[in-house]
């Protein structure tokens, strides 16, 4: 069976009204028309996959479900419907998200965005994702058990849209960041962040990744999936990576930290930039006036890529205004 390899969608009149904004692919590779492909070889294009992590991979479906959803033997790509669509597949990962950690994983879409729905999320083991085999739906994100991103841009959860974004096509690389320790659910398209969706997930025993289809032969790819457990420098190297833009001047240690989980560069529970505005910002590398923890204004100087306390020679860091 055969896949279209036309760029992406458009997207409705009504969608585009409702999110002001468009779904696009991450990189060119998914602008240009070729002949036709066979789902099974959609791997032409490795752009954002730099990060060989996978810390969990794609379950294999139950053998009465293979005609639904077909999972290489990698376990990282995943095929719902290979022939026809007669419903709802689904597929999840094969190990649950740990309370206090931090996690991060990306997919990347394969193929073209059509039909009901086809989503990206997390849910607990009281999913059931059998009982959608033959109904159109939005499963992730139906109940109060999933949540869940559409390729339309709704973010979904307990049958309800809690907010909109631009949604995904062919191409699009879609980011989930659940923290576990805070119990928040964060989108990310393009590793540009969305913006947190949800609160209170630490309320569930246990959380597994997920994605969802109803498009016959649609194809997502994970690419990366890292978790660390919650720390202070987990919080620091976050702050920081954040306060210095995207290249961070940390020490050798920090920064080998950053570049082994790049996901903590990335940016969190921001605004959606649009690409004028994010070309603009600027950083103000010249402030040499800090506060400790106390909220004192202190005397500073750069040191190793920081601003520090002058005074104090151990060196402590400060937020700096």
């Amino acid at each position: 069976m055969f896949v279209s390899s036309v760029g992406c969608n458009p997207r409705s009149n009504s969608d585009r009204e409702r999110s002001g904004r468009e779904a696009k692919p991450y990189c060119q590779c998914w602008n240009k028309r070729t002949a036709p492909m066979p789902w099974k070889q959609l791997s032409a294009c490795s752009c954002g996959e730099e990060h060989d992590v996978s810390e969990w991979k794609w379950e294999h479906p139950d053998t009465t479900g293979t005609s639904w959803v077909v999972v290489s033997e990698d376990q990282k790509q995943v095929t719902f419907h290979p022939f026809y669509s007669s419903g709802t597949a689904a597929v999840r990962g094969d190990t649950p998200l740990l309370p206090n950690h931090h996690y991060y994983w990306e997919v990347k879409m394969l193929t073209d965005t059509y039909g009901t729905d086809i989503m990206v999320g997390v849910g607990t083991s009281k999913v059931n994702m059998a009982d959608s085999q033959f109904k159109f739906t939005s499963l992730l994100g139906q109940d109060a058990e999933s949540y869940g991103l559409s390729y339309t841009g709704a973010v979904r959860h307990n049958a309800t849209v809690m907010r909109d974004s631009a949604g995904f096509c062919r191409g699009t690389i879609i980011g989930v960041r659940v923290d576990m320790w805070r119990g928040t659910l964060e989108f990310y398209l393009n590793r540009k962040s969305q913006g947190i969706s949800f609160y209170n997930l630490r309320r569930h025993e246990a959380l597994y990744p997920m994605a969802s289809s109803t498009a016959a032969q649609s194809s997502m790819r994970l690419i990366y999936a890292a978790s660390w457990p919650a720390s202070l420098l987990v919080d620091a190297a976050r702050s920081l990576a954040a306060a210095e833009g995207r290249r961070p001047r940390l020490p050798p240690g920090l920064w080998r930290t950053l570049k082994s989980q790049f996901w903590l560069t990335l940016p969190t529970e921001g605004c959606i930039l649009d690409d004028d505005e994010e070309d603009s910002m600027e950083i103000d590398t010249n402030a040499k006036i800090g506060t400790n923890v106390l909220g004192e204004v202190l005397p500073s100087q750069y040191v190793n890529g920081f601003y520090v306390d002058n005074v104090d020679r151990d060196y402590r860091i400060v937020v700096w205004e």
